[in-house]
């Protein structure tokens, strides 16, 4: 019976070691290699649910997700659009962190029908931005500085979200539609939050 428990206590003590250095590797891989900087997102005017105009500037200071949709898009829309929930929910109390919506069918996405969306999803709206506005811009956005999507579609967007620093910096793109992809990104927001602090 003693021996049992001194097993076990082994087996505790084990188990407590690979963990924390595992999570010693983790930071210190983290401090080595920073996540990439890939691009810097171009100013913009487009308009949030309640119809006020938004710009780089409300998004100053803070790290985003962002990701490019339509309302009534039937496809991976719907998942994206709960995986980006998920992020949401999980930095719903943290104000440096915002999710961003993109329509890529703003004839279709007024204000109002993207109010709607908004709330069918539960989504707080001061931290989760839906926007819509004009095609050239919205294009422009996705092709010339999200570097996503292509102008010979009629209706173009990307299963992918990107993640982006507190200077609008792209950190990173995510399959929107994958699990393991949804926990990298996870992890990687968390990973900027704390270079945001440290520095």
């Amino acid at each position: 019976m003693k021996s049992r428990k001194i097993i076990l206590l082994a087996l505790m003590i084990a188990t407590t070691l690979s963990i924390g250095f595992f999570v010693f590797l983790f930071q210190r891989e983290a401090k080595i290699h920073p996540l990439p900087i890939l691009g810097k997102v171009q100013d913009f005017l487009l308009y949030d649910a309640h119809g006020q105009g938004v710009t780089l500037e409300n998004l100053k200071g803070k790290i985003w997700v962002a990701d490019f949709i339509f309302t009534t898009c039937s496809g991976i829309c719907p998942v994206m659009t709960r995986n980006m929930l998920k992020l949401h929910r999980s930095f719903l109390l943290d104000d440096n962190v915002r999710m961003v919506s993109f329509s890529v069918n703003p004839e279709q996405d007024s204000p109002e029908i993207l109010a709607r969306y908004a709330q069918k999803h539960k989504a707080a709206s001061d931290n989760w931005h839906f926007l819509t506005g004009d095609l050239k811009v919205i294009r422009r956005l996705a092709v010339e500085s999200f570097k996503i999507g292509s102008v010979k579609e009629p209706i173009f967007h990307s299963g992918r979200f990107i993640l982006l620093d507190s200077q609008a910096r792209i950190r990173g793109y995510y399959e929107g539609t994958k699990k393991d992809e949804i926990n990298l990104l996870f992890r990687d927001i968390a990973r900027l939050l704390k270079e945001r602090i440290q520095g």
